[in-house]
């Protein structure tokens, strides 16, 4: 009986062991993600608000950076993240993007984008970030619209120009 409980044990001693050096293995083979020390963008969602005197949007754009230094500090409020936004115009069945006379110039907005409480400077990063947008379109006729994203981080580096699919909207 002795005998039978220690050829027992040892057999699931082995197949511990052999889990535990499986384990082990795949852990060693498994690559670690690694980003750019660019910021690197890409649209997740755009959901839009309807209200009689004035329209609003929410749009989640995810990110990652290689080296962590994304977002402002509470009280800063350089701006690190700039949408152009464009319309479908009815005559050209062409997308153009919005240009204001009273600034003579396309419209480009810019926001700032906080960073998170925990500490991950200097670390790789990755993650989603909301943005508010007020009056997302000119005008309530416009029902096609896309978005020119791009972010910078805190060391000035530039991420990549994102474009928004067509977003059909109410």
């Amino acid at each position: 009986m002795l005998n039978f409980k220690l050829q027992y044990m040892n057999s699931k001693f082995k197949y511990l062991f052999l889990l535990a050096a499986l384990l082990f293995i795949y852990n060693a083979c498994v690559k670690k993600k690694t980003y750019s020390q660019n910021p690197e963008i890409e649209y997740k969602t755009f959901t839009p608000y309807l209200y009689p005197n004035g329209d609003s949007a929410i749009m989640v754009i995810g990110f990652a950076d290689g080296n962590g230094d994304i977002g402002k500090d509470v009280g800063d409020t350089t701006l690190n993240l700039f949408m152009t936004y464009y319309y479908k115009d009815s005559i050209t069945q062409k997308y153009m993007a919005y240009y204001d006379p009273f600034f003579s110039d396309t419209v480009r907005n810019g926001y700032t984008i906080r960073k998170p409480n925990d500490s991950y400077n200097g670390k790789p990063i990755s993650g989603e970030v909301s943005v508010r947008i007020n009056k997302y379109r000119h005008s309530k006729k416009i029902k096609d619209l896309k978005y020119i994203i791009y972010m910078f981080d805190n060391a000035g580096n530039k991420s990549n120009i994102l474009s928004t699919p067509v977003l059909i909207v109410p």
